[in-house]
């Protein structure tokens, strides 16, 4: 997912533009797609001088900011798990519902370990054209 600094909103995937503004990302694209850097007045491979507009550049203690801030509440996620799993090994039953759990994940991955390699990336790209599909 990336987020426009010119218009605020979000596009999903690894797109080259923005969906709403048609800016491109932290760079300079020509119309075959090389990617160019911003100060770029023409295409370094195909000659172009039809180059995109780059969205506005964001500073660096923006980005610091966000990279703190999501550091932070991962941090905090991270605690709250742990703690949520400390109370709740101290029941007998959700011991067992756990044991359970793991038991099933491990014949599950011995299962998947065992299936053939173009059967499993069948199932992966199956499983991939669903996600792409859901997304629009």
């Amino acid at each position: 997912m990336r987020y426009c600094y010119q218009c605020g909103r979000m596009t999903a995937g690894e797109p080259l533009f923005c969906n709403f503004c048609g800016r491109s990302y932290d760079v300079k694209l020509c119309p075959r797609h090389h990617p160019n850097p911003r100060s770029a007045e023409v295409c370094s491979q195909c000659g172009s001088r039809e180059l995109s507009t780059p969205q506005p550049r964001v500073s660096v203690w923006w980005k610091v900011a966000g990279v703190v801030l999501r550091f932070i509440v991962g941090l905090l996620l991270g605690y709250v798990a742990i703690a949520v799993l400390v109370a709740a090994l101290e029941q007998p039953q959700v011991q067992n519902g756990l044991i359970g759990l793991g038991i099933l994940f491990a014949v599950l991955w011995w299962i998947w370990a065992k299936l053939p390699d173009w059967l499993r990336k069948f199932i992966h790209r199956s499983i991939k054209g669903n996600e792409r599909s859901h997304g629009r």
